[in-house]
């Protein structure tokens, strides 16, 4: 097994781990933020994606609305991540996943409106939207890089699919060369 292939093993197991334990508690990997719903994503078929994609080739990958960080620990197994969170509470799991993951040094988290952050230094972008996100579509108007949209429900409004990747029920589709 290689390096990247056991450490997805030991980030599936803690956020399953943490996943039993949320309901055994009556929780659900689910919830409203200040700004939209956080849903859990599913790891073997995000871990998939980035294996096909070759996101290791990219030298930032940016998660928006990382939730508890499970994208964003993924993506630290081929790049340095970061991931952008407004809720509090998310983004203290998320820096506790990373740490008791130990992969600080390859993963940040920001609790922060991703709306407000500098994106354009990154030249990868996540999003798992839970509505359009046409404001995101327009600051980022003369980027260059790649925003990869996991999910059918929500396409952007001006940008071009360049790739579309299924794994069972999912789906994530790669868009690049915004349009002005």
């Amino acid at each position: 097994m290689t390096y990247r292939n056991g450490q997805f093993v030991r980030v599936i197991n803690y956020y399953r781990k943490r996943y039993k334990a949320m309901e055994e508690n009556g929780q659900s990997p689910y919830r409203f933020t200040a700004l939209g719903a956080w849903a859990a994503s599913r790891a073997p078929h995000v871990f998939h994606f980035f294996r096909s994609i070759h996101l290791d080739q990219y030298r930032s990958f940016v998660d928006l609305g990382s939730g508890d960080g499970l994208v964003a620990c993924l993506a630290g197994l081929f790049t340095r991540s970061i991931g952008i969170e407004i809720d509090p509470e998310l983004c203290r799991e998320a820096h506790l996943a990373a740490a008791h993951l130990g992969m600080e040094r390859q993963v940040e988290f920001i609790c922060s409106d991703y709306l407000s952050q500098n994106l354009v230094s990154a030249d990868c972008l996540y999003i798992y939207p839970d509505k359009p996100f046409y404001a995101l579509e327009k600051m980022l108007a003369d980027w260059k890089g790649t925003l990869l949209v996991y999910g059918p429900h929500f396409p952007p409004k001006h940008l071009t699919p360049i790739q579309h990747l299924e794994c069972g029920n999912e789906r994530i589709v790669l868009y690049r060369n915004f349009l002005t």
